[in-house]
């Protein structure tokens, strides 16, 4: 009975220290007054399932010139949940007919509970002229092991 007791007890120990490893939350500090002045950009969002918007919430979207003269774009996503998530995103870019220009890879971020990152992509060619960003929930990803693709979340 005690053996029992003692199991039941260090099984509760660990589903306690496991499921507060989970929840993680932030805090953020940043200028009161800051001095960069985004260019804000309108979007259109078609949003297909409501659990990937509270993980991935599109909170504004911005655009600039990268130094070579292509079209950027940079996009903050915030995870409203408690845990931390990972979420696939990929860009697409088109030319002033419509026509897709590349075909981007995949790339994984982790967002912690409450926090926001920022992704971004350059055009590849000065014909660019629209983009479109495909988010997705990730569950194969592990943080800390690397993204399925080599390309850099931020360029």
């Amino acid at each position: 009975m005690k053996i029992r007791t003692l199991l039941t007890s260090g099984a509760l120990a660990a589903a306690l220290v496991l499921g507060l490893a989970g929840c993680a939350s932030v805090n953020t500090v940043e200028p009161a007054n800051p001095q960069a002045k985004p260019d804000k950009v309108a979007d259109k969002r078609v949003i297909t399932d409501n659990t990937l918007n509270e993980i991935a919430y599109v909170v504004e979207v911005d655009r600039a010139l990268s130094p070579g003269g292509l079209p950027r774009v940079q996009v903050k996503l915030q995870n409203l949940k408690a845990a931390v998530k990972n979420v696939n995103y990929r860009f697409q870019w088109f030319d002033a007919q419509g026509f897709a220009l590349d075909d981007e890879a995949t790339q994984v971020i982790s967002i912690e509970g409450g926090d926001s990152r920022d992704v971004q992509d350059t055009a590849t060619s000065p014909k660019a002229v629209d983009w479109k960003l495909t988010l997705s929930e990730s569950v194969a990803y592990t943080p800390g092991f690397g993204p399925p693709s080599t390309r850099s979340p931020v360029r």
